[in-house]
């Protein structure tokens, strides 16, 4: 092996290593690997639980959900074909195996784009790992395959004049495993995008690129469609922000970018690094990467307009099936825009120093962004396990206010502790098995069988993960009339609060027994009847006569109580 060859080789095992961070650094301190709930455990995970049942043969599993009024088509990636690995994998080693796979495709498509780019294979490689980080951040990983794959799709589209069957052939796959929803727009997008940037334009093969890969999405879209064109979704009742207040929360946003609060280090690495990249712009001539930088301004108009009241023009007008359809999404290129600007610019720019800037803050970021997630939750279970209840809620408050002051005065503050010496050794609640409380919920499946629960300060999710039937839960899609009526139950809890009201009329997702205070509930138990909840699962002590005064069943471990609904 060459000394050259050997040196990329040796370039190419440091982002890898770095993406091992997260894993390592999470079995280190927890002997677990941690997960941010957020999306990935609430909804996809259990999503594809119920997929796997029903490509075993169990047809019936999605009635599961919603009280049984649920319909097959709203798992909307059920035709996707990476799922029929679900059928030899378990749900834990399938979450995984998806998620290595993103990580891997992100990378190596971007180091074909940028290494066709700027024909250096070293900066390709430090903007392989910024995309592969931006895509597959800890807290909100890309959705579908399309996002880690867009780098191979606009490779093709610009350094191809002729597709060959093989290429039509992944595109079509990409397509196949791809969302109308979360990528389509997007997609556009990048056709738009490389038409300006290549130099060899070819209206022949941007259609035939076009035409394969929609009808790839349109394939597995085939459930959307059903959804659309059957009963009023609860989409339909959502309600957008005006444009004025998305536009001043986007410049606020843009605001914070220029000033990054290093209270959040890889979020404020992230954000330094995108400035500099965009002041770059202005100090090099070169005209490839002013596009990409106009691009990126127009992206941000588009995604400020799609995100409010304005798109809705159009929906409530003509296109009323598509309204509540998220087409702020277009956002999902910048990752792209931004990566390829930075091996743009480490090609052009001649200041050797300012390239090392770049260069350390791009590993810095990534390493921040591994890191970011297991600090952060064996922070939250240190303090849990070391202070006292009333200042670990007063830590959340002011954690959700971002009053940093506030927090370190009262873990300062050593009457704020339940004992003189720290206790070190935490567990998660975060890591697969243990949020989906597996050995907690045999104990509740073998009480209640085949009976349907109502979660209440647990999260509903955790029930139908374990076979368990329910008439709550996260969903993106399910029935207007189906929202209006669990709304009964949680109508009093509602008009107490602006702010839960908004979240439940304006968006809905979450079909939660929502509660503002739990020595005061307001929950209707016999609304929640009506719907089929025979019991409840609960994280705290009820006392409601509707309720029997007796659990049936307490986990210490989990703080987890089951009751009967009288």
């Amino acid at each position: 092996m060459t000394t050259i060859k050997k040196k990329i080789f040796n370039l190419h095992i440091l982002p890898f290593l770095i993406f091992l961070i997260y894993y390592l650094y999470s079995l280190i301190i927890f002997e677990a690997v941690v997960v941010s709930p957020h999306d990935n455990l609430e909804i996809e995970a259990v999503y594809d639980r119920i997929i796997s049942r029903i490509l075993k043969g169990d047809f019936n599993s999605y009635r599961i959900f919603l009280s049984g009024e649920f319909k097959w088509y709203y798992l909307d990636r059920i035709f996707y074909p990476v799922n029929l690995f679900h059928v030899i994998l378990s749900d834990k080693q399938f979450y995984f195996f998806k998620e290595v796979i993103e990580k891997l495709v992100s990378y190596f498509s971007f180091y074909l784009l940028a290494k066709y780019l700027c024909k250096e294979k070293t900066y390709s490689i430090f903007g392989a790992l910024f995309y592969t980080t931006l895509i597959n951040d800890i807290n909100s990983p890309a959705p579908t395959i399309f996002l880690p794959a867009m780098p191979y799709l606009f490779y093709l589209l610009i350094s191809k004049t002729q597709l060959r069957i093989k290429h039509l052939a992944t595109i079509f796959f990409i397509g196949l495993n791809s969302s109308l929803v979360f990528d389509y727009i997007s997609m556009v997008m990048m056709l738009i995008i490389s038409y300006f940037i290549s130099s060899q334009k070819s209206y022949k093969t941007i259609f035939i690129f076009f035409t394969t890969i929609s009808l790839g999405m349109t394939i597995v879209g085939i459930p959307l469609f059903l959804s659309v064109l059957g009963e009023p979704l609860h989409r339909l009742a959502m309600i957008k922000e005006g444009f004025l207040d998305i536009a001043t929360l986007e410049l606020k946003k843009f605001y914070e970018m220029l000033l990054p609060n290093f209270t959040e280090i890889s979020n404020s690495l992230a954000r330094l690094l995108r400035v500099l990249i965009l002041i770059s712009c202005f100090y090099i001539k070169n005209k490839k990467a002013n596009l990409i930088l106009l691009f990126i301004v127009i992206t941000y108009v588009l995604k400020t307009l799609m995100s409010s009241d304005l798109s809705q023009i159009i929906f409530n007008n003509f296109f009323v099936f598509a309204k509540g359809l998220n087409f702020s999404r277009v956002g999902n290129i910048l990752p792209l825009l931004f990566s390829v600007l930075l091996v743009t610019i480490l090609k052009a720019n001649q200041n050797k120093v300012f390239k090392k800037i770049l260069i350390v803050l791009t590993i810095s970021t990534s390493i921040s962004y591994q890191l970011y997630y297991p600090t952060y939750e064996f922070t939250k279970e240190l303090l849990r396990n070391n202070l006292k209840e009333e200042s670990f809620e007063l830590i959340k408050i002011n954690f959700n206010q971002k009053n940093n002051k506030k927090i370190i005065l009262i873990m300062k503050d050593k009457k704020n502790y339940k004992f003189e010496n720290f206790i070190y050794k935490v567990k998660t609640g975060n890591s697969f098995d243990s949020y989906f409380r597996i050995e907690t919920y045999k104990k509740i499946k073998k009480l209640i069988g085949n009976s349907r629960v109502a979660s209440v300060g647990v999260n509903p999710v955790i029930a139908p993960m374990n076979d368990i039937n329910v008439i709550d839960g996260y969903h993106q899609m399910y029935p207007l009339s189906y929202k209006k009526k669990f709304r009964k139950i949680i109508e009093e809890e509602l008009s107490q609060s602006k702010v839960l009201k908004d979240y439940y009329d304006k968006w809905g997702n979450r079909v939660y027994m929502l509660y503002n205070n739990q020595d005061n509930l307001l929950l209707n138990f016999n609304e929640a009847k009506k719907l089929g909840a025979e019991y409840i699962i609960s994280s705290f002590p009820l006392q409601n006569k509707k309720i029997e005064p007796n659990y049936l069943l307490y986990d210490e471990d989990n703080k987890t109580y089951l009751y009967k609904i009288i």
